[in-house]
């Protein structure tokens, strides 16, 4: 059985993360699974501190929803890649497995165990919920290769092709930072326990409900590809979600209401290194979303 621990919420100014004006700074409920820490957690287990966060940029998170018998898919692959590696530091891609239907599964995402070809199964429990969850929104997510950077709208539409990813990229890279990101992780390979601190600070007077997200990365995976109709064998998967922290898509709650400028709040999470993979082979990134509209207020990468 997992022992879980629970850091009960502390407010210095009114009492609550949901209300009508909330003065910083915040540390939130948070359930921890200390069986992932190899000791005694109570008695050994330092919380970090954070001093400022000095950045003053906002990032883009651009998601690429593909498959690996999508034939088209690997040039919109290589178009965010292209965008990525311009913009180090600042785009970060997410390639999610997942295709428009009721169920985040097409064509493109089916796996066939136990042959040769195309025996994986690049889906997760959350691809399949977020791909589920914007098909059948009304979104615009009709089709592999689409994408969404930042989940910003235009024209009723969340969701646009390669052609687009770049100067919509370009238009969020100077846009006004409204929400900053703090992040440090502890890592303990024994378990396969990974510890995550997060620190959101609003950057300006603020309404209304956002919650934080921290997707789990493969960096890469080595697996078959469909390519402009040729079987490529050795295909680089980029950036491949794996999970979502605590297996929420969606995440979970920041805070909601009439946010004052310079509300930081502190959350902790764990997460537990799938067998097979360490520290060397994923990361994390770390968003922070505004609920009403779904768009990326801030994400950032966090190695760990």
């Amino acid at each position: 059985m997992k022992e879980l621990f629970v850091l009960s919420a502390i407010v210095l100014g009114f009492g609550l993360v949901s209300c009508d004006k909330i003065s910083n700074p915040v540390i939130v409920q948070t359930t921890l699974d200390t069986s992932l820490y190899p000791g005694n957690f109570a008695g050994t287990y330092v919380f970090p501190t954070f001093g400022p966060n000095t950045n003053t940029q906002k990032n883009v998170m651009l998601e690429d929803f593909t498959g690996h018998k999508c034939t088209f898919c690997p040039p919109a692959a290589t178009e965010a890649a292209n965008i990525e590696d311009a913009n180090a530091g600042r785009v970060f891609v997410v390639s999610i497995h997942g295709g428009a239907s009721n169920s985040g599964i097409t064509d493109f995402q089916v796996s066939f165990p136990g042959t040769s070809k195309y025996y994986t199964d690049h889906t997760t429990p959350e691809t399949r919920e977020i791909s589920s969850n914007f098909f059948q929104m009304g979104v615009g997510f009709s089709s592999n290769p689409q994408g969404m950077v930042n989940r910003i709208t235009k024209d009723g539409a969340m969701f646009t092709n390669a052609g687009n990813w770049a100067p919509w990229t370009a238009e969020e890279l100077d846009a006004e930072l409204q929400v900053n990101i703090q992040a440090v992780a502890n890592y303990y390979p024994s378990t396969g326990g990974v510890f995550i601190h997060t620190e959101t600070e609003f950057m300006e007077d603020i309404d209304g409900e956002y919650n934080i997200v921290i997707y789990a990365i493969e960096n890469k995976r080595i697996d078959w590809q469909l390519d402009g109709g040729v079987d490529i064998e050795n295909y680089e998967h980029h950036n491949v979600l794996i999970g979502c922290v605590f297996g929420e898509a969606f995440g979970r709650l920041v805070t909601s209401g009439s946010i004052q400028a310079g509300t930081k709040i502190e959350q902790e999470f764990t997460y537990e290194v799938p067998d097979g993979l360490t520290n060397d082979d994923m990361h994390f990134i770390v968003f922070v979303y505004d609920k009403a509209t779904f768009e990326v207020m801030q994400a950032i990468k966090l190695e760990f």
